[in-house]
C-alpha cells in the first residue's frame, strides 16, 4: 500500500460494521475535515457498502464477538501485518473484540496515538473466570491505548473504580454519548393511527415501546413483573418490541412477554425507528448496563419521555422528574409506579417530553460530539467535557 505522505492517516474500527456504521459517520467527517485518510477495519456485513462511500478505504478481518482464542489470534496476526503496512498516525478502537486487538496491534506497530472508545463495560453482571477474563481484556484495552473516551461519565467512574484504565486518563467526549443525535431527523411529529393499525395495535390503547435485543443485560424479567403489576392495577397498555432478536436467551424472553396479559407486539430490527418512537406514549428501558443509551436520546430528541434505570450508562441519559423517570434495575413494582404515573398524567408525560427534546438538542448535537472524539484522540484532550452535568444546565 502506498502511503501519500502529505496527508496524516486515522484508523477506527468496531467488530461488527452495523456499529461503525450507526457510531462513526461524524467522526469520519471530522477527521476528514481536518485533512486525515480515513481507514475503517472491521468484520465483513451488509452495512459495508455504505462505510465505502462515507470512508476512504474498508478492510474487512473476521472478528468474533466472544470469546474465540484461536481465532481472535489469527485476526491479531491480520490486524499486526494491516497497521504495518498502513502506518497509521492514529488509531481509534470501538466495541470490545475489535479495540482489544486493534490497539494491541497499533501498540505493537508503535502507532503514535492510541484512543480508546469505551462504549460499555460487557463484564458487568458477570461473575467468576469470565468476569476476570474480560477484566483482563479491559486492562489490557486500556494499557494499549494513550486515553479512553468513555461514553457518559457514569461509565467512565465505573471504569476507573473497577481499576480497568490501566493508569490512562479517562476522559468524557463533550456530554457524552456515542454520537449524538440528529434532532432535525429525530423531532416530534404526530401519531399516526392508521400506522398504528397496522402493527396489530389499538390506536387508542397507550403504547410503551421497547429498543433492544431482549436479554438478561436489558431487564425483560422486570418488564414481564412491571407488566403484571399494571395488569392487576387496571392499566392498560400496549407493549411493542424492537430489535434484532438474536441473542441466546431472547426466545425465551420473547414467550416470556408474549404469555403477559398485556397485548404485546415483536418486530425485528427496522432502520428507522421514528415511526415507532412518534408511536409511543413512553419508551421503557429497565436495563441493567449500558454505556449511554443511544435510544433514549432518540426518543428525547422526538418529545418522548422515558423510563429507563440507575444502572451505569442509562442514569446519564435522563434526567429524573424532568426528562423521564430512573428507577432501580431489576425492580419490578418501581418500573410499574414510573410507567403508571406517566400514563395516568398527559399533563406530567407532556411537559417531560418537552425538557426531553429540550436537553438532547441543547447537549447531545453530532458534531460536537464527534469534534469532541477526534480531538481526544489526536490530542491529550483539549476538548473535555466542561464540569457541569447537563442534568445540573437542562
Amino acid at each position: 500500500m502506498t502511503r501519500n505522505p502529505t496527508r496524516p492517516r486515522v484508523v477506527l474500527t468496531t467488530t461488527w460494521p452495523r456499529s461503525a456504521n450507526a457510531f462513526y459517520g461524524p467522526v469520519i467527517d471530522q477527521f476528514h475535515s481536518r485533512g486525515y485518510d480515513v481507514h475503517v477495519v472491521t468484520s465483513d456485513g451488509p452495512e459495508v457498502p455504505s462505510l465505502r462511500k462515507r470512508a476512504d478505504v474498508v478492510h474487512i478481518i473476521a472478528m468474533e464477538r466472544a470469546i474465540s482464542p484461536l481465532s481472535d489470534l489469527r485476526a491479531l496476526w491480520v490486524w499486526v501485518r494491516l497497521l504495518h503496512a498502513l502506518k497509521p498516525d492514529l488509531v481509534l478502537g470501538g466495541t470490545p473484540k475489535a479495540s482489544l486487538l486493534g490497539l494491541v496491534a497499533a501498540r505493537l506497530n508503535r502507532v503514535p496515538r492510541r484512543a480508546y472508545f469505551l462504549l460499555g463495560l460487557r463484564l458487568e453482571g458477570t461473575t467468576g473466570l469470565l468476569h476476570r477474563v474480560l477484566g483482563a481484556m479491559e486492562w489490557l484495552t486500556s494499557w494499549s491505548s494513550h486515553v479512553i473516551l468513555a461514553v457518559s461519565p457514569s461509565l467512565a467512574a465505573r471504569f476507573v473504580g473497577l481499576h480497568l484504565a490501566a493508569g490512562r486518563p479517562v476522559k468524557v467526549p463533550h456530554y457524552g454519548s456515542t454520537h449524538g443525535v440528529d434532532s432535525d431527523h429525530f423531532h416530534p411529529v404526530p401519531r399516526d393511527p392508521a400506522f398504528i393499525r397496522d402493527l396489530s395495535l389499538d390506536p387508542e390503547l397507550p403504547i410503551a415501546l421497547f429498543v433492544g435485543r431482549l436479554t438478561a443485560d436489558k431487564g425483560p424479567d422486570a418488564l414481564s413483573g412491571a407488566l403484571d403489576l399494571l395488569r392487576l392495577d387496571g392499566v392498560r397498555l400496549q407493549l411493542l418490541v424492537l430489535g434484532a432478536q438474536d441473542e441466546e436467551d431472547s426466545t425465551r424472553y420473547r414467550k416470556q412477554l408474549e404469555a403477559s396479559a398485556t397485548p404485546v407486539r415483536v418486530i425485528g430490527h427496522v432502520r428507522d425507528v421514528r415511526p415507532y418512537l412518534s408511536a409511543a406514549d413512553l419508551l421503557v428501558l429497565p436495563t441493567r448496563r449500558e454505556g449511554m443509551p443511544n435510544v433514549v436520546l432518540e426518543a428525547a430528541a422526538m418529545g418522548v419521555p422515558s423510563v429507563t434505570t440507575t444502572a451505569t450508562g442509562a442514569i446519564d441519559s435522563v434526567v429524573d422528574g424532568e426528562t423521564g423517570i430512573l428507577v432501580p434495575p431489576d425492580d419490578p413494582r418501581s418500573l410499574a409506579e414510573a410507567v403508571r404515573r406517566l400514563l395516568t398524567d398527559p399533563g406530567l408525560s407532556r411537559r417531560m417530553g418537552d425538557s426531553a427534546r429540550s436537553r438532547a438538542v441543547r447537549f447531545f448535537g453530532p458534531g460536537d460530539v464527534a469534534s469532541a472524539i477526534a480531538e481526544m484522540t489526536m490530542s491529550q484532550g483539549t476538548a473535555t467535557r466542561s464540569e457541569a452535568e447537563p442534568s445540573d444546565r437542562s
